[in-house]
């Protein structure tokens, strides 16, 4: 669009601009006003994970529980919804008694919530938000009292810190209880697996097996070292037994024992003696004859050692062990031996089933183990989480609380944001209406608008001032209204070339687009270049040629005349125009239509046409009746009299069609009450002169 022609709708729709513009700006100043204000305060929090509990938990030696705590983070937005979820809401609503209008408790929604209504109707609400570019998290609080809104940040504030550690220990409380609850668990099981091996043990009717195993293996081996030593003794009195027998048989006279002898000195003596002398006597018998007396010397000191040796043996064995009882002795070796022997098998079979007992009592005693790591893990785990839960802090800190914001500066209503607001609004607003208007006005408003339909612009006539007359007869004839209608005359002329225009026929497409009053000064006009005009009014529906000319009671007439009640003569009329003449309409008939189609009138015309210079007829709208169709056909030109900024496009066009369609071609047409610019250059210059 251009500028020209943006300017041109700026200026034709100044009024409605001005007053969109007033009606919005005032608005916004008096609302300002009489809106209760509402004050907003804030209060901020940080969010940070403290390294405090991490750090003490790790110097007691909580390493895992340090890393766990230090792990666990949760996003700034997470937080935010946290702030504001309804049943911490409604506790603040609660503890502070926050109410609506009504008097009734506000619900969560409503305190979180803001509406349209909230900046005419100030009611408390909140808006948390994260402060750009920091880790800080900001509780706003808009009341209509100053210190509702401070309590109602920092009670939210406190809330929230307060139920966000409380969320952090429900989780060391839910792990607690699960832990407590498997303590007591795993602390029957391992009681039940204590209770398995106990009654094995008294089902095996063992205490250790490996110290059972290592007495059975000591006791084996004592009692191999007895069998062996009881063999070994066993032996030794076999052999004893053995040799006081033989000793027996050699000496029946002797009857010894080996044991006797050594057991006294005076009979080893003198059997070495003995065996002495009976080895010196073997060897002198290889040299010597039994006969000599060196052999009998030594044969009787043998006897005599011999007597003398029995003696000293029998008394000896009358005070010594017999025989007999190292036969007993040697009997309680065999059955000692069988005994140890006995006691060997039994061990050595004992010994055999201990690995059974093993491979049974280490799994049981590995279940055992298992319960009691765990149980003893468990006990571990509830001790540090005790610990954790007791060093628990909040990761969020109130670090700016919220002020009570002073009376005398509310946030709104902002009175000068309010009125730049109302005056950008209200013009945007304005022009916004004007061009929309615009856009969807159809009708004719430009005399370009009337060329789109093919048909000859003949003039456009200015709207008239109020305190001006609608004839121009009575304004000035320099006058810019005077000129349009001169302006009009002068393109009559060049309708036709080759005959000229005697009668023309004067309608409009709707009623009161003005065209009886454009007639009448268009016929004033034409007497003004020396023309003999005669007006007739066919408008026999509502006439007002006589009213627009002030003429008298309209008692003869066209009507009277084509009735044959009146002559042309007497119904024919001067005016106070000279040159300018009359056929008003007369009194209306019972049937105008019947009148206008018959051909009395069309010979009236013909008659009047030779008498006048012009002959210019008023008829009905063409969209009201259809006389002005009709009565088109017997005159020399059809003109239109077009509205302004009334008549649309859409009833142009019906109304040129139904001409057409009736073989009628408009002269031109005639834009009237057009509303030219008055403070243009052809303005000023005709209203100077």
């Amino acid at each position: 669009m251009e500028i020209r022609k943006i300017l041109e709708i700026i200026w034709r729709r100044k009024w409605l601009i001005v007053q969109a513009f007033l009606v919005i700006f005032l608005t916004s100043i008096i609302g300002s006003y009489l809106v209760t204000p509402a004050y907003e305060t804030s209060a901020k929090a940080l969010i940070k994970s403290s390294k405090t509990v991490s750090s003490l938990l790790s110097s007691i030696g909580l390493e895992g529980l340090s890393s766990m705590l230090s792990n666990k983070e949760t996003e700034l937005e997470t937080y935010i919804e946290l702030a504001g979820v309804a049943p911490l809401l409604k506790n603040v609503i609660e503890k502070l008694q926050i109410r609506d209008r009504d008097g009734k408790l506000m619900k969560p929604e409503q305190l979180k919530g803001k509406s349209i209504f909230s900046l005419i109707f100030p009611r408390p609400y909140i808006e948390i938000s994260q402060v750009e570019d920091a880790d800080l998290l900001e509780i706003k609080a808009t009341s209509s009292d100053p210190d509702e809104a401070a309590m109602i940040a920092n009670t939210l504030a406190e809330m929230f810190i307060e139920d966000n550690l409380k969320r952090i220990r429900q989780e060391y409380t839910s792990a607690r209880a699960f832990i407590e609850e498997r303590i007591e668990i795993e602390r029957v099981n391992y009681l039940k697996a204590l209770e398995v091996i106990k009654e094995f043990k008294l089902k095996e009717k063992t205490v250790d097996l490996s110290a059972e195993t290592k007495i059975s293996l000591d006791k084996i081996a004592e009692l191999m070292k007895q069998k062996e030593d009881n063999i070994i003794d066993i032996s030794q009195v076999s052999a004893r037994i053995k040799t006081i027998k033989a000793q027996f048989e050699r000496h029946k006279e002797m009857p010894a024992s080996s044991v006797a002898i050594s057991q006294n000195p005076q009979i080893e003596a003198l059997s070495k003696t003995l065996s002495t002398l009976e080895v010196q006597l073997a060897g002198e018998l290889t040299e010597k004859k039994p006969e000599h007396p060196d052999i009998k010397a030594l044969q009787e000191k043998i006897g005599k050692t011999r007597e003398e040796l029995k003696m000293h043996v029998g008394i000896f064995q009358k005070s010594s062990v017999d025989l007999e009882t190292m036969e007993r002795e040697l009997a309680a070796l065999k059955a000692h031996l069988d005994g140890v022997n006995a006691d060997i098998r039994t061990y050595m079979a004992m010994l055999k089933t201990i690995p059974d007992k093993a491979t049974q009592l280490a799994q049981l005693q590995l279940k055992l183990t298992i319960n009691e790591k765990l149980y003893s893990s468990l006990l571990q785990y509830l001790y540090e989480i005790g610990i954790a839960e007791a060093m628990t802090i909040s990761d969020i800190t109130l670090v700016e609380p919220a002020v009570v914001p002073e009376a005398s500066h509310p946030k709104s209503p902002n009175k000068m944001l309010n009125s730049v607001i109302g005056a950008v609004l209200g013009l945007t607003l304005g022009l916004a209406l004007a061009f929309l208007i615009t856009y969807l006005d159809n009708t004719i408003k430009l005399p370009d608008d009337i060329k789109k339909h093919n048909l000859i612009l003949l003039g456009s006539i200015p709207l008239f001032r109020r305190k001006e007359r609608g004839l121009i007869s009575d304004s000035d004839p320099k006058g810019y209204v005077s000129e349009s209608y001169r302006a009009v005359r002068n393109s009559l002329k060049y309708i036709s070339l080759d005959k000229p225009m005697k009668t023309a026929m004067i309608t409009s497409c709707l009623e009161s687009e003005g065209k009886t009053t454009t007639l009448v000064n268009i016929g004033i006009s034409l007497c003004r270049d020396r023309k003999n005009v005669l007006i007739v009014d066919t408008d026999l529906r509502k006439p007002r040629v006589h009213e627009v000319l002030n003429l008298r009671a309209n008692a003869l007439g066209l009507s009277t005349v084509l009735s044959d009640e009146a002559t042309i003569k007497q119904a024919i009329q001067d005016t106070h125009v000279e040159g300018l003449h009359v056929l008003s309409s007369g009194p209306v008939p019972p049937d105008p239509g019947s009148m206008v189609e018959s051909e009395k009138i069309r010979h009236l015309i013909r008659d009047l046409s030779v008498n006048y210079d012009v002959v210019l007829l008023d008829t009905p709208p063409i969209l009201a009746a259809n006389d002005a169709v009709v009565l088109a056909k017997d005159v020399d030109a059809t003109l239109l009299v077009l509205e302004s900024e009334r008549i649309t496009h859409r009833v142009l066009s019906q109304c040129l069609d139904l001409l057409r369609h009736a073989g009628i071609h408009p002269a031109g047409a005639i834009l009237n009450k057009y509303k030219i610019k008055r403070r243009g250059t052809y303005y000023r210059y005709y209203r100077s002169n």
